[in-house]
C-alpha cells in the first residue's frame, strides 16, 4: 500500500482502487498505526543525518568488528518476516494463530532495532556509532525489550523527539511475549489464554498486538530502506571528527547499483595513496566485491547484485 509524507513530515496511506481490496483484508490496528508509526520514527533518522552522515550510516551498516556479506541480523529479520508473513497468508486455523504470535514475539524480541534506533537517538546530538548501546550486565543474559524500550523513552525524550518510542511502547505487551517464547500459553476458541500470570487476552486483543508490532517493524524498516536507496552514486561526506586526526579529511559512500549505500572508505586519490595516505574501508562486502575494491582503492560503486 502506498505511503506519502508531506512538507511537514507526516505520513498518510494514500489508497487507490487497486488498494481498496489489500486494505480490506488488512486489521484497522495495522492501518491506523503504520503512518502514524512512520510520521513518529522519521524525525530520528533525519535529524541523525543532518548531525554527522558518517555516523549515520554506520548506524544503518551496524558493522561489529570483522565482517563479511552474511553477517546482518537485521537484513535476515526483515527477509524473515516477509517470507513467513507469506506462509501465514496460506495457512488456516490454530497453525496460521501459532505462527501469527511467533511472529509478534520476533520482531518485539529482535535485537537490532532496538541498537539502530538507539544509536539514531544519540547520533542525532552529536553522539557516535557504538557497536553494543544494550550490552548485557556481566553474568546475566541480555536485556529485555522492556528495559530497552524504557531506555529508549528516557533518550528519546532527552533529544526531544519523545514520539520515537510510541511504535514500541503500543506494541510491546510483557506478559504476552513471555507466554510466548515459553510455551505458555493455550489457544481456545477465538482466545489465547497465558498461564504465568493467568490472563485471556480476546482474538481483537492478540491482533491489535500483532498488527501493531508488524506496523512498527514495516515503518523502521521502510525509513532505514529509503535513506539507503537515497545513495544513487558514491558521494564525499565529512568524516567523523574521531574517526581521522585531519579535520579536513572526507569519506566517500560506497554504493551498489540498484541497492544504495552499502560501505564507507577513506577519500584519498591515488596519488595521495602512493604518498602514503592510509586507505580504510567499512562494510559487509562479497568476496567479488572485495576482489574488486582490493584491485582498485578508489573503486566507490559496485556491480548490482546477482
Amino acid at each position: 500500500m502506498p505511503l506519502t509524507r508531506d512538507e511537514a513530515g507526516v505520513w498518510s496511506l494514500e489508497l487507490t482502487e487497486a488498494d481498496r481490496e489489500v486494505a480490506e483484508a488488512s486489521h484497522a490496528a495495522y492501518l491506523d498505526a503504520l503512518p502514524r508509526y512512520c510520521t513518529a520514527l522519521d524525525p530520528i533518522f533525519q535529524r541523525a543525518r543532518d548531525a554527522s552522515e558518517f555516523n549515520f550510516l554506520m548506524s544503518l551498516f551496524a558493522i561489529r568488528g570483522m565482517q563479511d556479506a552474511g553477517w546482518d541480523p537485521y537484513e535476515t529479520t526483515v527477509r524473515a518476516i516477509e517470507s513467513v508473513r507469506a506462509v501465514y497468508n496460506d495457512l488456516e486455523g490454530d497453525a496460521a494463530r501459532h505462527l501469527l504470535l511467533w511472529i509478534y514475539g520476533h520482531i518485539m524480541e529482535a535485537s537490532e532495532p532496538y541498537e539502530l534506533l538507539a544509536n539514531l537517538l544519540d547520533v542525532s546530538e552529536g553522539g557516535r556509532f557504538h557497536v553494543a548501546r544494550f550490552s548485557s550486565p556481566r553474568g546475566r543474559g541480555p536485556l529485555s525489550p522492556d528495559t530497552k524500550i524504557r531506555k529508549l523513552e528516557e533518550k528519546a525524550k532527552e533529544v526531544g523527539i519523545p514520539d520515537a518510542v510510541v511504535p514500541m511502547k503500543e506494541a510491546w505487551d510483557r506478559e504476552l511475549r513471555n507466554a510466548i517464547f515459553h510455551a505458555d500459553y493455550s489457544l481456545y476458541g477465538p482466545e489465547v489464554r497465558t498461564i504465568r500470570p493467568l490472563r485471556v487476552y480476546s482474538h481483537d486483543e492478540i491482533m491489535t498486538l500483532v498488527n501493531r508490532a508488524l506496523a512498527y517493524h514495516e515503518a523502521l524498516s521502510l525509513l532505514r530502506r529509503m535513506h539507503i536507496e537515497s545513495y544513487r552514486e558514491p558521494v564525499r561526506i565529512p568524516a567523523d571528527e574521531e574517526f581521522t586526526s585531519n579535520p579536513r579529511e572526507e569519506a566517500v559512500v560506497i554504493v551498489k547499483e540498484g541497492y544504495g549505500a552499502v560501505g564507507l572508505k577513506d577519500g584519498w586519490s591515488e596519488e595521495e595513496l602512493r604518498r602514503g595516505c592510509i586507505p580504510y574501508r567499512l562494510g559487509r562486502f562479497s568476496y567479488t566485491d572485495m576482489e574488486m575494491l582490493n584491485a582498485n582503492p578508489t573503486l566507490a560503486l559496485l556491480p548490482p547484485f546477482e
